[in-house]
């Protein structure tokens, strides 16, 4: 058994936070077993539990823990041995007689509980001490597998492993899984890249180069030297190799960080030259905003997948559109009204005319290209018109002037009104708006 943990519940929207999370729609199945009868009542429930901890000196009133199992384990457990669970873990994290709220979720086939807590206790407002709670997490799971022996199989813990186990070192956290839902980089191929290139090297400039091949480059993160994919998120070597950090940072002694990049000046750099991009004007109701991804699940956009099969390419689906792999280097993200190249370097003419002809396909009448090089975009408008359209179709970010920013109004009182130019007006909200996302 799996249990992770931690204290929370410093602000009243981090309690509500937890409240959503706890009742998300993407689980299959969000079941109350204990704490409060209605769903509804889950929200005040937890709040409450932080306005008990506001009389102590405590900032995080909640204590949030869940408890996983594989999937052909999970549902073998009925709601009874869930519940011996997670009194089993109440009791090595001393939180035993606090008010408590058990969730049951079913998410992608498999089962598992979430537990939150008041650390204050109800009637003596001692706070539970959360200090080294991974242990006593391990040491609960532990309990439970030797008392469940077949029922479930054990894990090998960081801390209650056996003498001369190793480590255990996760593939992934999950802030790498979400990474690869947004970028379409597997971890997985990361870790076979840098994988290889460990085992072909015997210095940390050797191994540098050679996970260069890769598209990938090593730079300073905030625990040190990471490395950085073709989308710009940071990988962990130590985790991605499987290996202790001491070994890592004993290979790479020969490489000087101060020549390295940081994180943010890769992803700066990504953002600002190895992108190559078009959006449309696409006669789109006034008042829509840029930030509004889930646009990509519209019935509309959804279809775009099986244009880009028919033309035999492979399409992986995120939330920033469809994922075209039109070469190892090259992918184009297809977001419904912007097309997107992601590659390292200029695009190619096939690649510019590639999107040009999507354009057509999809009845565009006019193109806005921004992103890359001005030799990029001025190209790419010699393209479009020799594709067929009219050069006043055609608009080019590095021609266009930046929007005048209008007088804060507490300004304009303060200056004389006859030496003021008349304030910019409000743009006309009721004709169609050409919206940009600028992506990275």
């Amino acid at each position: 058994m799996v249990v992770k943990g931690s204290s929370r519940g410093n602000s009243a929207e981090d309690v509500a936070r937890l409240a959503r999370h706890l009742l998300a729609r993407e689980n299959e199945t969000a079941v109350i077993l204990e704490g409060c009868r209605f769903a509804p009542d889950l929200a005040p429930t937890l709040a409450t539990m932080r306005a008990v901890s506001l009389g102590t000196r405590s900032r995080r009133a909640l204590y949030h823990a869940s408890l996983s199992l594989s999937a052909d384990e999970a549902f073998g457990l009925d709601d009874p041995r869930w519940i011996e669970a997670v009194d089993c873990l109440e009791r090595h994290l001393d939180l035993v007689g606090h008010q408590r709220i058990v969730v049951g979720h079913s998410k992608k086939g498999r089962r598992h509980v979430h537990v939150v807590w008041c650390r204050a206790h109800s009637q003596t407002l001692q706070i539970a001490n959360d200090s080294h709670s991974y242990r006593k997490h391990e040491t609960a799971s532990r309990e439970l597998e030797a008392r469940w022996h077949g029922a479930i199989r054990p894990v090998i813990g960081v801390h209650t492993r056996p003498t001369g186990t190793p480590r255990p070192v996760a593939a992934a956290t999950h802030r790498d899984w979400q990474a690869q839902e947004r970028t379409g980089i597997a971890v997985a191929d990361i870790a076979a890249a840098l994988s290889a290139a460990w085992v072909s090297t015997d210095s940390g400039k050797a191994f540098a180069a050679a996970i260069a091949t890769s598209g990938l480059k090593l730079a300073i993160g905030r625990r040190g030297i990471v490395a950085v994919d073709q989308a710009g998120t940071p990988h962990s070597l130590p985790r991605r190799l499987c290996l202790r950090a001491a070994d890592v940072q004993r290979r790479l002694a020969d490489i000087d960080q101060s020549s390295l990049p940081t994180v943010e000046m890769c992803q700066r750099t990504i953002r600002t030259i190895n992108t190559g991009s078009m959006t449309m004007n696409n006669r789109r109701p006034s008042g829509c905003t840029a930030g509004r991804r889930k646009r990509f699940y519209s019935p509309v956009v959804s279809i775009h997948r099986d244009y880009w099969t028919a033309l035999g390419y492979a399409v992986d689906q995120s939330n920033q559109g469809w994922l075209v792999r039109l070469s190892p280097t090259t992918t184009l993200i297809d977001a419904g009204d912007t097309l997107t190249l992601e590659r390292q370097g200029e695009p190619t003419d096939d690649e510019i005319k590639l999107m040009i002809a999507t354009a057509q396909a999809r009845g565009w009448d006019s193109i806005r290209f921004f992103g890359g090089s001005e030799a990029y975009q001025r190209r790419a408008r010699e393209l479009a018109i020799e594709a067929g359209y009219p050069a006043s179709a055609i608009t080019l970010e590095c021609e266009e002037s930046p929007l005048a920013m209008e007088m804060p109004s507490h300004v304009r009182r303060k200056l004389a009104p006859e030496n003021l130019a008349p304030a910019p007006s409000a743009p006309d909200t009721t004709q169609p708006q050409t919206i940009q996302e600028m992506r990275p």
